[in-house]
């Protein structure tokens, strides 16, 4: 059997402890009833087996439906199951310390073997930590899995001394970590926190534990210390609360973040450091109202189903990034989970964007996950005070007319929920099992998406992120088909030209289904008998044009477009990426009537997820790729009718 070494990867960012990814080489196999047993005792051995795919995580699996069974014990059921094994060494500088595997996310129960030995039971998708005694050279682990079980997430090889804050998936009672809990009191911040200290050592520490608290540039707002005395083999709580003047709060227009930075010292040594984002916020939540910082606030919410197309779950913390920059941008300040428990990954993105995000069901985890200023907790009571209202269904591939009559449902359901309830969640973000998102599930916008943007608020002073003027032409302009122009702004006026003539100004359209909207859309009555051009302009109450949209009727294509969709955050190492790849004519303009194969090819570290051959949706044709140990070792390429295009990165 091949041995597998491991990554050159860095370490966990910001958590202060040694650690090395383990998301490279792993082998991958499928057992059945009729040879999962030999598979499993094959593995624990390290002998080979024969079937077995090279991997990176995070990996989807192959997701076959099969019976499962249970994992708690070395008995292996009927149904069959999945495994992941690999071997590793022991870093030089790690030697001599405690060590542990930190998992971020398995589906769904799995069986964790080190060396040999069953480490672990763990059952759900929540990280966990594994700690485990090394061997001298080659160390292996086997994780077993159900049928349709996945390594989901990232793995990691990390050490600590023996005295050491524990990890917060590591608990010890009913925590583990660090806990923070920091209100407003006026102009100052109430800041109260638990440490939770782990003594592995045959006798007993003196320890000291001590900590600031420091703003996002850096600059100290206060600090502390605590001394406890640790017996051999006990965990600790260190905790301590003071007061920190001129706080700024958390809030979704204003994401303001603090970090803590607490140092574990023992001897005059300092043996290990923990780094905890946190926001100071006070949030309460009655029948109909929704009180952020003393302030009355109305939340514009989306559900959030998990997972990408083909790879499920299987995606690292960029892509959580990227699609909580696209919520965000869609005008969405409420995420509420559709039946799962969202990732760290995403949780941190939403602290940064200024998103909340809705826990329906109070859990074990909690606590912990209580640091994240994003997260309101179901124990909060009517935390899930939202509407769902309708989803109405409409393909990114249908009609203008289907798209726009999804666009005005939405509208005139989030109407009817504004003065009744402090959140409006009518709508799904992303196309799942149906085509009911605001986005396609690659990522690519809906007429409702447009919509749904146009609700928040112009912030004059663009001191808020997301809150730009923005003026959408809700149409095609087909020919025949384009019946009416409706444009979604957040301007005051908007004005419409048609082929460069000017067919007025307008003020919102009022009606019984508008009137409590934010911003309700502008309507022209103008339809498309021939190809041309549409412009519009939004207009701020001083007459001052601070928007505007293009849109013109495509043309026959003759060229191909290629675009990395970053959304806010770069492209990494081993990243799960959307590629979208747009048919255009020869002004530029999208040929959304194409329907055309494209054939994509790539090159280098980076490979593909979809099939090399995927057809045109709206005019664009999207590829899904994982880079490999480089972000920027590939290049990608597509073929359309004669059209080609490449890009590298």
């Amino acid at each position: 059997m091949t041995v597998m070494f491991l990554s050159s990867c860095g370490g966990v960012e910001g958590d202060g402890f040694a650690g090395v990814s383990l998301d490279g080489s792993w082998l991958f196999v499928k057992a059945d009833s009729s040879n999962t047993y030999d598979v499993h005792r094959r593995l624990l051995s390290g002998r080979n087996v024969e079937g077995c795919e090279r991997v990176v995580l995070p990996h989807s699996g192959s997701m076959v439906v099969m019976p499962s069974d249970s994992v708690a014990d070395d008995n292996v059921g009927v149904g069959g199951n999945c495994y992941y094994y690999r071997k590793f060494m022991i870093p030089d500088e790690m030697s001599g310390k405690r060590m542990s595997l930190f998992f971020e996310g398995v589906v769904h129960h799995c069986g964790v073997w080190v060396n040999g030995a069953r480490a672990m039971v763990h059952y759900g998708n929540m990280p966990f930590i594994v700690d485990f005694v090394p061997v001298e050279g080659e160390n292996s682990v086997v994780v077993r899995l159900d049928p349709d079980g996945a390594i989901c997430n990232n793995v990691w090889l990390i050490s600590k001394d023996s005295l050491s804050i524990t990890n917060e998936y590591e608990r010890s009672g009913h925590f583990g970590g660090v806990v923070v809990d920091a209100h407003c009191a006026g102009s100052d911040g109430s800041f109260k926190m638990k440490v939770m200290v782990r003594n592995s050592y045959s006798e007993s520490r003196k320890a000291r534990l001590s900590y600031r608290i420091l703003d996002h540039n850096g600059k100290k707002m206060a600090n502390g210390s605590v001394v406890r005395v640790i017996n051999a083999g006990e965990s600790v709580v260190f905790d301590d609360s003071l007061t920190v003047e001129g706080i700024t709060p958390w809030d979704i227009d204003n994401p303001w973040l603090y970090t803590l930075v607490a140092n574990l010292e023992c001897g005059g040594d300092v043996v290990d450091t923990k780094k905890v984002s946190f926001g100071f916020r006070d949030v309460t939540i009655a029948e109909d109202a929704f009180t952020l910082n003393g302030r009355e606030r109305r939340l514009h919410g989306v559900r959030l189903r998990s997972g990408y197309p083909i790879v499920g779950v299987a995606v690292g913390g960029k892509a959580n990034w990227r699609d909580a920059y696209k919520i965000k941008r869609g005008g969405f300040d409420l995420v509420i989970p559709s039946g799962y428990m969202v990732t760290e990954d995403f949780l941190k993105a939403c602290d940064n964007y200024g998103i909340f995000v809705a826990e329906t069901i109070e859990d074990s985890y909690s606590v912990t996950r209580s640091n994240h200023p994003c997260l309101l907790s179901a124990s909060l009571g009517n935390v899930n005070r939202s509407v769902y209202g309708c989803d109405l269904a409409a393909d990114i591939t249908g009609s203008e007319q289907d798209l726009l009559a999804q666009s005005q449902v939405f509208a005139s359901m989030y109407n009817d929920i504004v003065p009744r309830y402090w959140s409006g969640t009518v709508c799904t973000m992303f196309d799942g099992g149906s085509a009911n998102g605001v986005m396609s599930a690659n990522r690519m916008p809906k007429f409702s998406y447009y919509f749904c943007r146009s609700q928040r608020d112009i912030d004059e002073e663009e001191l808020r992120a997301f809150a730009d003027p923005i003026c959408i032409i809700a149409s095609y302009w087909l020919p025949g088909q384009s019946r009416g122009v409706r444009i979604y702004s957040n301007c005051y006026q908007v004005e419409l030209f048609v082929d460069g003539v000017s067919v007025g100004r307008r003020s919102p359209e009022m009606s019984p289904s508008s009137v409590n909207l934010p911003h309700p859309s502008f309507y022209f009555d103008v339809n498309c008998t021939k190809p041309g051009t549409l412009k519009a302009f939004g207009y701020d109450k001083d007459d001052t044009p601070i928007a505007e949209c293009v849109v013109s009727t495509p043309g026959t294509p003759v060229r191909l477009k290629l675009v990395f969709d970053e959304s806010g955050t770069h492209i990494g190492a081993n990243d799960v990426v959307m590629v979208h790849c747009y048919v255009l004519d020869g002004n530029g303009n999208t040929v959304v009537n194409c329907n055309e194969d494209v054939e994509f090819a790539i090159t280098g570290t980076a490979h593909m997820l979809t099939p090399a051959v995927v057809k045109c949706e709206a005019g664009v044709a999207t590829a899904m790729i994982r880079t490999g140990a480089s972000a920027d070792d590939f290049a990608i390429s597509a073929r359309c009718n004669g059209m080609y295009t490449a890009a590298d990165r």
